[in-house]
């Protein structure tokens, strides 16, 4: 029986229906968050404070929501900084927070790179990948505020499902690309894409909702050299498994770049595993050098194995060139 009686959540004063048992909104109760997962948690990620320390502070009007246990709920994690659940005080809706480092508070180059993801984010307005909408500074911390995305990132659905189905992979892909097509138009490259940096909900009649979430290795394609220290600084910036094989030589990348890591999210959608698996410096290898193992791709629609193929030709030039034609290559195919 549906229990028709209404419920006020005492935190951010929005009505809701007594069957539910976290207020939608703020999710007041919640030990875990319906945001981005980007990131491993780990002993090198970065520390932001003490989970009490998080707890009391307030960004600007930004309160962090914590759990039952009165610990912050945290929805991503990585190396420049942890993305907290948030509420806007104001105006009544829930945001991601990234807050930097605390490690990182006295430099400056990590500073500017935090600045430069924060305005990079801001520059797009696309269906398909998450908004910032505002940036600030509380003490000696800076963060900024970002979209809430509900549902669960493509890495937790691959895991939970095994496989995707090729329609609902195709699905995927095809806003993915057009979210890259925004990124592209504003002349910046992800440089990280991966099922951990897409969000994915089901609506109403099944059909799939994607937003690529979290540019902390967003740049400017034409970025000069002083800037691209920024992100560099003598590490790989970018997720190994992903990444393309001229990501790895340390060069200027482009657009081209982020197909092939779709490619790479693509191939695992379809087959539930990685094309390249081993240590950083092994799947390195086999990003630049190795064979494709398409001997996994034998239960897959020939025309979505070639689709792939050409999504992960090593030689840039042979991929293709923009995510247009890649949505052109995906109608085809579908």
């Amino acid at each position: 029986m549906k229990l028709n009686t209404r419920r006020t959540c005492p935190v951010c004063g929005i009505p809701f229906s007594g069957g539910l048992k976290f207020c939608p909104v703020c999710l007041l109760g919640m030990g875990i968050g319906g945001g981005s997962e980007s990131g491993e948690i780990g002993p090198d990620a970065a520390r932001v404070g003490s989970a009490s320390e998080v707890a009391r502070q307030r960004f600007e009007q930004y309160e962090v929501v914590c759990s039952e246990k009165g610990t912050p709920i945290e929805l991503g994690r990585g190396a420049m900084g942890v993305t907290y659940k948030a509420f806007d005080v104001d105006l009544h809706y829930p945001v991601a927070l990234k807050v930097i480092a605390e490690r990182y508070l006295g430099d400056e180059s990590v500073r500017l790179r935090f600045l430069r993801e924060a305005r990079a984010a801001a520059s797009l307005r696309h269906p398909n990948v998450a908004s910032v909408f505002h940036l600030g500074r509380s003490g000696a911390s800076y963060f900024y505020a970002m979209e809430f995305v509900e549902g669960e990132t493509l890495e937790h659905l691959i895991k939970r499902s095994g496989r995707l189905e090729v329609k609902l992979a195709l699905a995927i892909v095809t806003q993915v690309a057009a979210g890259l097509a925004a990124v592209h138009k504003n002349n910046l490259v992800h440089r990280d894409i991966k099922p951990a940096n897409i969000m994915i909900r089901f609506e109403e009649g099944g059909t799939v909702m994607a937003k690529i979430i979290d540019l902390g290795l967003a740049k400017a394609v034409d970025q000069s050299g002083d800037e691209r220290t920024i992100s560099t600084t003598g590490t790989f910036a970018g997720t190994p498994e992903f990444a393309s094989p001229e990501q790895f030589g340390g060069v200027l990348v482009d657009v081209r770049s982020d197909l092939y890591s779709l490619g790479v999210t693509l191939w695992e959608s379809l087959t539930g595993d990685k094309p390249f698996q081993g240590t950083p410096a092994e799947v390195m290898y086999q990003h630049q050098h190795g064979r494709l193992p398409l001997e996994a791709l034998e239960s897959i629609p020939q025309p979505i194995a070639v689709l792939i193929e050409v999504l992960l030709e090593k030689d840039p030039s042979r991929r293709f060139q923009n995510p247009a034609e890649l949505l052109e290559g995906v109608q085809i195919t579908a």
